[in-house]
């Protein structure tokens, strides 16, 4: 039963789904014999021989010098470091050639994400090229999944606001918890995942509740969408924040509030590329 469960990840390491059920089953069973390991993992002689063969080329089983011949599993440590060499020397020499190519120039259109893969790597480039300010509304496992990542983009200098549902803290950021938060969470059967970067490129995503689908999920690079997300995140932010103080029954305002002010005022990349392209664009219906 174990070598049978022990095939997913071997395939997914690059091993055919024939040759990860040998293997699982020699890990058990060194030495065996071809027409053993036919007969243990329920396959036919002569496609476990010819898959055995393949083995022996790539160096994941070694052939004992006795009669009849059998088998053996070279040690799964060996054979994972192995793996993890020839990646790295495949990884490099793929970074090489593609170093050659020349990127296609970004556009403003929005693509949906399908692989939760996906929207994190999206969320941490979004984050790593980020340059002023970043907003975020974060379900608790997404907040969880990019901690560390929102930390050491805080690290820089970038400011980052989180829009949160519980209570959490994020080293270098401000972190408004959402007073609806327990409500909101039990009404959502899933986890959202939104975030702008600089006003100039946006994420909306909605996974599944274990974290493993997309239910859906928005990138984009186009600017008037993400400055007007950017202001209206914002605004949500600088609202939770004023909920916040009431709910204390504080009379003042907060001073989480009088810094989100100053950096309101402060001029937005994406505000002032749009700026920029307006400015430079003729009136309609004036001559340029």
């Amino acid at each position: 039963m174990g070598n049978r469960l022990s095939k997913i990840p071997l395939v997914s390491l690059g091993l055919t789904e024939l040759e990860s059920e040998i293997y699982a089953f020699l890990v058990e069973n060194s030495p065996a014999t071809g027409y053993r390991i036919a007969a243990g993992i329920n396959k036919p002689t002569a496609n476990t021989y010819q898959a055995l063969r393949s083995m022996r080329a790539k160096g994941i089983v070694i052939l004992e010098d006795s009669t009849p011949q059998a088998y053996r599993a070279v040690p799964a440590e060996l054979l994972l470091e192995r793996m993890e060499k020839r990646f790295l020397k495949m990884k490099s020499l793929a970074a090489a050639e593609l170093a050659k190519l020349k990127p296609a120039t970004e556009d403003e259109k929005v693509y949906h994400l399908q692989t939760v893969e996906q929207v994190y790597e999206r969320f941490r480039e979004m984050l790593k090229t980020s340059e002023k300010i970043v907003l975020l509304n974060l379900f608790p496992d997404a907040l969880a999944e990019l901690k560390n990542d929102v930390e050491a983009t805080a690290a820089r200098g970038v400011h980052v606001l989180i829009k949160a549902y519980q209570s959490a803290e994020v080293r270098g950021c401000v972190v408004v918890v959402e007073p609806e938060g327990r409500r909101i969470l039990r009404k959502w059967p899933g986890i959202a995942a939104n975030g702008i970067a600089d006003g100039r490129e946006h994420i909306i995503a909605f996974l599944s509740t274990d974290g493993s689908v997309v239910h859906d999920a928005l990138w984009s690079k186009n600017t008037m969408a993400s400055s007007n997300y950017h202001t209206a995140l914002f605004s949500e932010i600088i609202l939770g924040v004023l909920l916040e103080g009431l709910g204390r029954g504080s009379i003042q305002l907060p001073e989480e509030y009088m810094k989100m002010r100053r950096l309101k005022a402060q001029e937005i990349p994406g505000y002032a590329l749009l700026l920029k392209r307006f400015r430079g664009e003729p009136q309609r219906g004036k001559r340029p």
